[in-house]
């Protein structure tokens, strides 16, 4: 009869019950062991504190009766010396013991009942425990029980006799027994306290003003006096509940008894981790147990079922050849051969039944005929199992794509081969081909496009894939996305639309393109614009958006909307804004165009919060006119335009005006004095439209500004001086443009020997006629349009250009001099021009030189003087032109970061003939040096000046007499014909 074997489950189970029981009774063992240990050493621990602490209250109790005792020998000797005179002697006596020994709060001669026989306070009770009993270590010394004194206080009765019927009682301070306790190495929860045969606490270590007084707590008072220290095990403490272990110390030579007690908690917590290890090991066996017998039931189970399979495969996979067209084949013998299948042969349209794998390997694809013999190698040496894909030519010329897979099969005693089966995978490598090249196409188009772009799942709502620019743009990572929903970067007041929105998606109706708001990972809010696509995505329901951002533009938008019809910093209508109003409304009104000249210098000069401030205060007071006769708008920067509508009467209105702005403005500090010019248009009598009214007041403004009149009402001829202005201002911004502005160079030469020092560039406006425009006609107008920036930044890039032209002529010590004006050195980036210009032409430091008049710097020294400062630190040479027609400050200019003066030519005509100028001439040449500068003089058109000034020390001279204004070519070529002429 064969004997069915032992289920590998119910053998495990046994086994592991076994050995749990063993591992219980064994961390069981241990842990008992352990806790005695610990229980053990704490006795003996609380054991050795409460001896200590018994022979520390020893020495307390005897120096105590020392100190009583001498007292009472002192009594003996007066009572027995001077009878009369010793209660008093003693009394004081006494006072001076009391005096000495702080723990004493009184010492009193009482006499056998405990009646005081000198001052202080006796005690009726004193026969009752002046006892045996209550003796201390066989002396004199007697303890009695506790007494509270007025306060809370409480102290402990002591008696020493003196002599027959005569006894010193003396009350002693509870600290004299809470010393004994006090700074004991109990721990943080133990516990030491002496308390005496009344039942009473004298002292403890944990609580003493709570518990002191207090009756002694079980089990003191029931244990009897020994000599040793009684072990009192784990016992439960009556004052706090707490386990604790104990040791008791009531020695029978004195009438106190000594109680110590280490925490249970404390001494056993480490105790406890071993406890609960011990449960966790036990636990973690058990489970360990239980899943070792499901892991081996489970594979019981799949074992059978694999049994099972394996039959029914066999059948199967003759079918799956047939079917699915796969082939086998081994390789067997010696020498080796490789034999297929017939249904192998036939798929491939080979000859024969087999051949040598040589044969076979012929027929591979040249790139991977290598892999596969090195492959079939390794299979046959047993490295592993053969697994390539590769390419066959087949009879016909084409080639497919097979996959071959085998291993070595066979009993180690028996001859192995290798053997395996063919699969014909054309079709598939194909297709993943496809797909990966289309792959390869979309990652490349989705990843790389800069707008933020996401797939979300519709039903999930969950993010499929996201690009860069998405993850750039809302500060996620592309992992931190895959884990988010689309409900993430949205706000939850919008949760619904967006369920709405897939909803429809779901339906198949396509979503529009709609602004939302969407939030970054930093909890910024900003409008996108989203644009939806639906598709099938990984085989699930898919959309495809494009977010772009779109708050900026939004944004953008609405400050146009409010820039269009006002004006930021005042809040009042642009003049646009009141033209359109004043169309759309009844005709019949005027303009007042108020220029207040002043305004931007107190920008300039106190800051812009200073300059608004004014702002602001002007435009509330004639805010207040426009309430009352009409409409107020601002133009930037300085002027005020203000309708004057209805009935009013307008040379009121316009008295009240000029009123308004003749009174200085407050702003933060100071007042401010502003320069106003207004100019007066009508409708309809100046113009039909609002635009030609605004147009015409404006021109009488600036009328009056050029004639010095406060106000002027609007002429026809007014037009046609302003017209001829403008039209040569565009003139001017086309020649810019188009280059046709140049620059004439103007030597300037040393007084003593006529050696060339510096040329001065001087612009000039050809004409096509082949004359020239004066610059005194249009360099004003530029000043007065802002055309002078440009034209000043053109300006020095051409003398930097012609620096370089210089350098490349052996010329580049020459510097050349640029004149700039104060629109340019105060509203333009003037160091950032000749910096840029410099870098640009490769230039050193002094190749180029700033030249400007008094009255320029004045205009704002502070601003200048930081410019120059800017200036000169950029290699920047500076001369002050026209020097003594100004009137700055002789203290300031001495600060000025300046190089040279140049003497204006009024002072240098007739120099050596009129004897004033010579006088400011020598003035000026000696104050020039000495503020370490040098001086040139402009305007030397005789033999005579020039002599003159090189005999006076003039450092350099310019003038017709040395050379005229020419083109760059002409002064090389004078410059070439004085050199050679040295």
């Amino acid at each position: 009869m064969t004997r069915t074997p032992a289920h590998p489950v119910r053998v495990i189970a046994v086994a592991g019950v076994l050995v749990a029981v063993l591992l219980a009774v064994a961390l069981a063992s241990m842990l008992w062991n352990d806790r005695n240990t610990r229980l053990q050493a704490a006795q003996r621990q609380s054991i050795a504190i409460a001896s200590g602490s018994d022979r520390l209250l020893r020495a307390q109790l005897i120096t105590m009766e020392r100190a009583l005792r001498g007292t009472a020998n002192d009594g003996r000797e007066l009572f027995a010396r001077v009878p009369e005179q010793a209660p008093a002697l003693f009394d004081a006596s006494i006072r001076g013991v009391l005096e000495r020994n702080h723990d004493l709060v009184s010492i009193t001669l009482v006499d056998g009942r405990g009646r005081p026989l000198l001052s202080g306070r006796g005690d009726p009770t004193l026969p009752e425990w002046v006892t045996t009993q209550n003796r201390v270590l066989s002396g004199e010394l007697y303890v009695g029980a506790l007494e509270e004194l007025p306060g809370g206080h409480w102290t402990v009765r002591t008696a020493l006799p003196v002599q027959p019927d005569q006894w010193l009682l003396a009350r002693v301070r509870l600290g004299t027994f809470q010393e004994v306790v006090s700074g004991l190495d109990l721990g943080r929860d133990g516990v030491a306290s002496i308390g005496n045969r009344y039942g009473q606490l004298l002292a403890h270590s944990r609580d003493p003003g709570r518990l002191v007084g207090r009756t002694l707590p079980t089990p003191m008072v029931m244990v009897p006096p020994s000599t040793e220290v009684i072990p009192g095990g784990v016992v439960t403490s009556p004052s706090d509940g707490q386990l604790r272990i104990a040791a008791i110390s009531v020695p029978p030579d004195y009438p106190l008894i000594l109680y110590t007690a280490l925490s249970y908690q404390e001494v056993m917590a480490r105790w406890y981790v071993f406890l609960y290890a011990a449960i966790g090991i036990y636990l973690i066996y058990l489970l360990g147990l239980a899943f070792l017998l499901y892991a081996v039931d489970r594979s019981a189970r799949h074992q059978a079922r694999l049994a099972e399979e394996l039959r029914a495969g066999n059948a199967e996979l003759a079918l799956a050849y047939e079917v699915g067209k796969v082939g086998t084949w081994s390789v067997q013998g010696l020498p080796p051969r490789l034999v297929w299948s017939e249904l192998t042969r036939q798929m491939l349209g080979l000859k024969g039944n087999s051949a040598s794998p040589e044969q076979l390997l012929a027929l591979v694809h040249e790139d991977d005929r290598a892999s596969l013999k090195d492959k079939l190698e390794s299979a046959q040496a047993g490295h592993g199992a053969l697994n390539a894909v590769y390419r066959l030519k087949l009879p016909d010329g084409s080639w497919r794509w097979l996959s071959a897979r085998g291993e070595l099969v066979g009993t180690e005693g028996s001859a192995r081969r290798l053997a395996g089966v063919v699969v014909d995978v054309s079709e598939r490598v194909q297709m993943e081909e496809r797909a990966l090249e289309a792959q390869r196409q979309f990652r490349l188009v989705f990843d790389r496009n800069p707008a933020p772009f996401w797939i979300f799942d519709l039903v999930t709502l969950r993010f499929i894939e996201v690009n860069q620019a998405a993850v750039a743009q809302y500060g996620y990572s592309r992992d931190e996305f895959l884990a988010m929903s689309i409900l993430d970067i949205r706000p939850p007041e919008e949760w619904t639309e967006v369920r709405q929105s897939v909803a429809r998606a779901l339906r198949g109706e396509q979503e529009g393109i709609n602004i939302s708001t969407h939030l970054r990972k930093d909890g910024t809010a900003f409008q996108v614009q989203s644009h939806f696509a639906n598709l099938e995505f990984a085989g699930r329901n898919a959309s495809l958006v494009l977010a772009e951002d779109v708050s900026q533009r939004l944004r953008y938008e609405s400050e146009l909307a409010y820039r269009a019809s006002h004006h930021a910093g005042t809040g009042l209508l642009t003049v646009r804004a009141l033209a359109e109003k004043l169309d759309a409304g009844d005709n019949g009104y005027t303009i007042a165009h108020v220029q207040l000249r002043g305004l931007q210098m107190i920008t300039d000069t106190l800051g812009r919060e200073a300059g608004e401030d004014v702002l602001r205060a002007v435009a509330v007071r004639l805010g207040g006119l426009a309430a009352r006769y009409g409409m107020l708008a601002h133009q930037p920067a300085e002027d005020f335009v203000l309708a004057i509508q209805g009935s009013a009467d307008v040379q009121l209105v316009l008295d009240t005006l000029l009123a308004a702005v003749a009174e200085p403005v407050r702003g933060r500090d100071t007042l401010h004095q502003l320069e106003a010019r207004v100019g007066v248009a009508s409708c309809p009598t100046d113009g039909e439209l609002a635009e030609q009214v605004l147009g015409r007041a404006a021109q009488a403004a600036h009328a009056a500004r050029e004639s010095g009149a406060t106000l002027l009402r609007f002429e026809p001829g007014m037009a046609a001086h302003y017209t001829e202005r403008l039209q040569l201002a565009g003139r001017i911004h086309m020649a810019i443009d188009h280059g046709e502005f140049e620059l004439h160079f103007q030597p300037i030469r040393h007084a003593a020997d006529g050696s060339p020092a510096a040329l001065e560039a001087l612009l000039r406006w050809p004409q096509a006629d082949g004359s020239y425009i004066a610059p005194t006609d249009f360099i004003q107008l530029c000043e007065d349009t802002g055309l002078i920036i440009s034209l000043g930044r053109w300006v020095i890039h051409a003398a930097a250009r012609a620096q370089r032209q210089l350098v490349s002529a052996g010329w580049g010590q020459l510097p050349i001099a640029v004149n700039v004006s104060a629109v340019q050195l105060f509203n333009s980036d003037l160091v950032g021009d000749f910096s840029r210009a410099m870098q640009e032409f490769s230039l050193q430091p002094g190749a180029l030189q700033m030249e400007l008049t008094e009255s320029v710097l004045m205009r704002n020294p502070t601003q200048a003087l930081q410019t120059l400062g800017y200036l000169h630190a950029n290699g920047i040479g500076v001369a002050l032109d026209d020097f003594g027609t100004g009137f700055s400050s002789m203290s300031y200019l001495q600060h000025l970061p300046l190089d040279s003066l140049k003497i204006d030519r009024v002072f240098v005509k007739d120099v050596e003939t009129n004897p004033r100028n010579a006088a400011i001439c020598r003035a000026l040449l000696s104050l020039g040096h000495s503020m370490g500068l040098s001086v040139i003089a402009e305007g030397v058109e005789t033999d005579g000046q020039h002599r003159w000034l090189a005999a006076h020390g003039c450092d350099q001279v310019q003038g017709y007499l040395l050379g005229r204004p020419m083109p760059l070519q002409d002064i090389l070529t004078v410059l070439d014909r004085s050199r050679r002429s040295e």
